[in-house]
């Protein structure tokens, strides 16, 4: 609309100019030739002035005063009589008794002027009477041989003002009257051309201002119209392919922000073009990376590296960056992420990259943490089955080896290793069953059974179970708390039992003689999960190896656990119990004071 508005007023400006151009001519420069033509007039009206006050000269000086206050009566003209030497004589605008103390005009410009050329003019305020005048004076002699006089005529510029308000009213009018026919111009010019043009113009504006769905009126001007139309067909093609544009950059912001993998690509000089947010989330660059090295965004050379190989030979490129270490409880482990690089490939239409034709290339970073965990724990789990299985391997081994090379003419040493046979081979037996429940749990092939249990009848059960084995280790084993009947959950009876008898005969095995455990089975605050609990007054666990015990085949003193009978895998198949059922373990502990587990299953 800006636009629109100066073109309307277009016609308006030279006017304006010319009509404030002559304002001005005669406000500033009448005065001047007003002051000029009036010192012209009062130079002729010196000689006749001169003829009337030559008489006059002779007579006494009152006669000379009263003769000039005569002459200027009636008259806007100030009359004032000098000597040679600038002694005033006689003033109109004066009494005699005024005249007699007025200082000497010898000095004023105009008598100066006077007595240098014969006459002189100036324009300026009376040091005497306080107004501005235009001031004429002429030397004169009464007769041949006379002393010479100066006679000086003033006019009082006091009615300049006025005529300067007449002036400016009539350049007023005029300039209201031009007004009035350029406005009448004006709008028959806006009509016809001004106001199409001006919706062409803020059409375009729009248009460039991505409001992309207003088309434009078409005017009745056929080449303003087929200015409109022109207008309407490109700003419907551009709509489309921006929409197009939109949804494509939509769609794949879309597939970026959903992916677990980071992706950074990269121009053709290494700057960061786009990041995803898995990106940020994997390497925390600190602000804004668009623009930006490899080096600028994060501390890890790896990266850098990549991304030089992948641009200098346009070939892919792969390394691994240990990061900061993820808390895992008491626990801290590296976090390690992949990195593989790829060159971006020039299309067919020959769009090209920088200015050695690089288009630059992309870099996914995958967290491996899990995966590098995962092989870790089974290279443990093969390390830890081999070592578990070959310690009784081997003493089956020797016992029969011993055995064949005699002991068995001997009856008393062959039933002592014979049983110690067997009892490796109950062992062996103990830890193939372990792991055949813990391969169960884990598969997804073999679902759980799903049936309502009694937690309570199921500790009952348990407790009554493993007495004899308490009683054998000097263990009391306390009895549920009277009341405590929570409704019964939906799990498989046999995995929760195995979850149950697991924590009890840790809870006897790592307890002191005369020591207690307990079992406890309420509902928790908000009646939404069970809670299973177990304590002991035993050894307890160290803090440090809190984290660890759920792990297979961890024991936290391995000599003892092996004399124990332990398998390693207890606490291991109670976590995948619990989680099985979509609970949680959790424990409490202080070492040589005792152990609280805590199992949590929902409802």
């Amino acid at each position: 609309m800006k636009g629109s508005r100066k073109l309307r007023l277009a016609p308006l400006w030279p006017a304006l100019a010319a009509l404030a151009v002559m304002a001005m001519a005669l406000v500033f420069l009448l005065p001047p030739l007003f002051e000029r033509s009036v010192s012209d007039q009062l130079l002729d009206a010196l000689r006749l002035v001169e003829r009337a006050v030559a008489p006059a000269l002779g007579e006494p000086p009152r006669e000379l005063q009263a003769r000039v206050t005569r002459l200027a009566a009636d008259t806007s003209l100030r009359i004032t009589v000098l000597a040679d030497d600038g002694r005033v004589l006689a003033d109109s605008d004066r009494t005699w008794e005024e005249v007699q103390r007025m200082e000497n005009h010898s000095g004023r410009p105009e008598v100066l002027q006077a007595h240098q050329q014969g006459s002189g003019r100036s324009t300026r305020r009376s040091a005497t009477t306080g107004r501005r005048y235009v001031y004429t004076a002429r030397t004169f002699q009464a007769a041949a041989g006379a002393p010479r006089h100066v006679l000086r005529l003033a006019q009082p510029l006091d009615e300049l003002a006025p005529m300067r308000g007449r002036l400016l009213e009539a350049a007023g009018l005029a300039l209201l009257a031009t007004l009035g026919v350029i406005a009448l111009l004006s709008t028959w010019l806006d009509r016809r051309l001004l106001q199409p043009l001006a919706s062409l113009i803020d059409g375009a504006a729009a248009l460039a201002a991505g409001r992309y769905d207003r088309r434009l009126p078409v005017p009745e001007q056929r080449d303003l119209a087929d200015l409109a139309r022109a207008i309407n067909r490109m700003t419907g093609r551009v709509e489309e392919q921006i929409a197009a544009v939109e949804k494509e950059r939509d769609h794949l912001q879309t597939i970026l922000a959903s992916m677990s993998e980071g992706v950074l690509v990269v121009d053709g000089e290494g700057r960061a073009v786009l990041a995803n947010p898995a990106f940020r989330r994997l390497l925390g660059p600190p602000g804004e990376v668009e623009g930006r090295l490899p080096f600028e965004m994060v501390r890890h050379p790896q990266l850098a590296a990549v991304i030089e190989r992948t641009l200098a030979h346009g070939e892919a490129a792969a390394d691994e960056v240990v990061l900061d270490v993820v808390e895992r409880g008491a626990e801290a482990e590296p976090r390690t992420v992949a990195l593989a690089g790829s060159a971006l490939r020039i299309p067919p239409s020959g769009a090209a990259g920088d200015a050695k034709g690089n288009p630059g290339g992309v870099v996914v970073v995958r967290d491996t943490t899990q995966t590098t965990r995962l092989i870790q724990m089974r290279r443990d789990f093969v390390a830890n089955v081999s070592h578990e299985l070959k310690t009784p391997l081997s003493a089956i081994r020797g016992y029969a080896e011993t055995l064949r090379d005699g002991a068995l003419a001997e009856a008393a040493t062959a039933r002592r290793f014979t049983g110690r046979i067997l009892e490796q081979c109950r062992r062996l037996q103990e830890i193939l069953d372990d792991l055949l429940i813990l391969s169960r749990l884990e598969s997804v092939e073999i679902p759980l059974e799903s049936r309502p249990v009694s937690l309570r009848r199921l500790a009952e059960g348990c407790l009554e179970t493993i007495s004899p084995y308490a009683e054998e280790r000097g263990v009391r084993l306390l009895a549920l708390p009277p009341g405590d009947d929570p409704p019964p959950l939906t799990g498989d009876r046999g995995a929760l039992e195995r979850l149950l008898l697991n924590l009890l005969e840790n809870a006897i095995k790592y307890n002191r003689e005369g020591g207690e455990v307990s079992v406890r089975v309420a509902s928790t605050d908000g009646g939404s999960e069970l809670l299973l609990e177990v304590a002991d007054t035993g050894i307890g666990i160290p803090q440090a190896a809190l984290p660890r015990i759920f792990e297979r085949f961890y024991r936290v003193d391995k000599g003892r656990a092996r004399d124990e009978g332990g398998t390693g895998l207890g606490l291991a198949i109670v976590k995948h119990v619990a989680q099985a059922h979509g609970g949680r373990v959790e424990v409490e502990s202080r070492h040589r004071h005792g152990s609280t587990f805590r199992v949590f299953l929902p409802l």
